[in-house]
């Protein structure tokens, strides 16, 4: 393999150094390479790479299917399959649940349309970490580095998890032919715990292979809700042999007014949303992002929106509410038992459901091994020698993989019996909305302060707005005391570990960068040394 040359595209920051795809050859000659930084000093700084000392980056394999393929499998997973009962639960009728699911589409469009630009202005790998650190320089990098360890150790893991027991859920109601119960939900975790071993190994050993797979279950993901939305078409027309259900009579009748329910609700709908920002944790493998990036994410988003929004009211004419509730987290399972024979409804079409959880896991997977990678590579965690490396035989980040895979085992096994889906998902989504909206902030901050940044895609100032009031609700209201009856988790419990892992990263900010000098002895900031004689 003959050595490339870098071109340092798009540095946009003085924090980290942009690259492109290079790859390590041995006895290759030195290469220099140069780009200016964008700063007070506007050096321009050089690296000198060796056979032993290049900078070994992933290479860009990702084209514009590819990268759609990955949002919309990461987009759809559990959440649509598992979560309608417990939002309907949660808001107490039909058609709040139904608004519920419109006002998240909304929502989360505004917010794809700010992480677009984003991207395209810092299109760079890393995600939040790179806007937060661009848009508040001081404390150095403290907001990027509590970001770091909220994502890695909560968000993604906690995210991979619930994905991971739903897989459980159905695998063990397509091998019983009924929703599962009592000893039988260790089974699912159990079976979660294999599914994230799975989806580590295959993007360790055999990459290509798994963002294939990747492509085909975001194929059957897909095909799974054009049959529910085919389904309840049918239903409409009283094609099926069980009499369509009358759910959108008195549609708002039972609506709670408790604001901690709404949270609730919400937070499972944007769990279901949620993937529409993974490329931008990935975007150095993605090729021409500037271009791909809004297409892709955005292109995504808009067709899972649409099959959403008919897919919950295909269950909803299919199913009554009183058998939404009963499902839990299987309605999806009950939903095609209903409409088809025992063989279909509670042996094939579960199993399928389980294989499209199994592909958001594999999603996630991908986007969560990248974070760390890249958060290793520029110092933010340490042993960043063994996680930030690639393994040259694999092409793959083996370690970064290993850390996201204990850490899901982790959140896995962890939470008590009975309400774990409804934990991870809150725990998960407290600090991902802190981020989103102080990331957005930062956007407005950077219109200001970073006029000369090139913006390829502009969003409204309408769309920023609401990403950020819809922040400061999901971060504010789960504090409220809910109605109804106590759970064996606390209301609070949730949200307030995220804030006192989020607290307790500061003194870890400290150790880490301001002691151990962590992103001056990163692995990008030892490859670069500024050029002698230039000013």
């Amino acid at each position: 393999m003959t050595p490339t040359d870098i071109p340092l595209q798009q540095l946009r920051q003085t924090a980290a150094y942009a690259y492109t795809d290079v790859r390590q050859s041995s006895g290759s000659s030195s290469r220099g390479i140069s780009a200016e930084l964008d700063g007070d000093q506007g050096n321009e700084y050089t690296a000198e790479l060796t056979a032993d000392e290049s900078i070994t980056v992933l290479e860009r394999k990702l084209g514009l299917w590819s990268g759609m393929a990955i949002v919309v499998g990461s987009i759809i997973g559990s959440g649509i399959f598992s979560s309608p009962a417990l939002i309907l639960d949660s808001v107490g009728s039909v058609g709040m649940s139904m608004m519920v699911w419109v006002i998240g589409a909304i929502i989360s469009l505004c917010g794809c349309a700010a992480y677009m630009e984003l991207g395209t202005m810092l299109p760079r790998s890393g995600g939040e970490k790179e806007y937060l650190d661009v848009a508040f320089p001081k404390p150095r990098a403290l907001l990027p580095f509590v970001f770091c360890l909220s994502i890695i150790a909560i968000s993604f893991p906690s995210g991979l998890a619930a994905d991971s027991v739903v897989t459980g859920v159905y695998f063990v109601y397509a091998a019983s032919g009924k929703p599962a119960s009592g000893h039988s939900e260790w089974t699912q975790r159990a079976i979660g715990l294999a599914v994230v071993v799975v989806c580590g190994l295959l993007h360790g050993l055999c990459s290509r292979t798994a963002i294939r797979l990747q492509n085909l279950l975001t194929v059957v993901k897909v095909l799974l809700l054009v049959l529910i939305v085919g389904v309840g078409t049918i239903s409409l027309a009283n094609g099926l042999h069980t009499p369509r259900s009358n759910s959108f009579h008195d549609a708002f009748s039972g609506t709670s007014r408790n604001a901690h329910s709404y949270v609730s609700a919400l937070f499972k709908v944007f769990f279901s949303y949620a993937g529409y920002t993974s490329l931008n944790y990935s975007i150095d493998e993605l090729r021409n992002p500037v271009r791909n990036l809004p297409r892709a994410a955005m292109g995504g988003l808009v067709a899972t929106t649409v099959l959403y929004i008919l897919s919950n009211v295909a269950f909803f004419v299919v199913l009554s509410p009183e058998a939404i509730r009963g499902a839990n987290t299987a309605v999806a399972g009950v939903f095609f038992t209903t409409a088809f024979s025992a063989t279909w409804g509670q042996r094939i079409i579960p199993a399928f459901i389980g294989l499209a959880a199994f592909g958001n896991v594999l999603c996630g997977t991908f986007s969560a091994s990248r974070v760390i990678f890249e958060a290793a590579r520029e110092g933010y965690l340490p042993f960043a020698q063994y996680l930030g490396s690639v393994n040259h035989r694999f092409q793959a980040p083996i370690y970064a993989l290993a850390v996201s895979t204990v850490l899901s085992a982790a959140f896995i096994v962890g939470p008590p019996p009975g309400e774990a889906y409804d934990f991870l998902i809150d725990i998960g989504g407290y600090p991902s909305w802190a981020f989103y909206g102080l990331s957005v902030v930062g956007l407005l901050i950077m219109r200001r302060t970073h006029r000369d940044l090139a913006r390829p895609f502009r969003t409204w100032m309408s769309a920023n707005v609401l990403t950020i009031a819809a922040a400061l609700f999901m971060c504010i209201v789960p504090f409220v005391k809910p109605e109804g009856a106590a759970t064996s988790i606390p209301y609070w419990a949730a949200p307030l570990a995220a804030i006192l892992f989020i607290a307790a990263s500061v003194p870890m900010w400290y150790i880490q960068i301001v002691i151990r000098h962590g992103l001056d002895r990163s692995h990008y900031a030892l490859k670069m040394q500024p050029l002698e004689g230039i000013k």
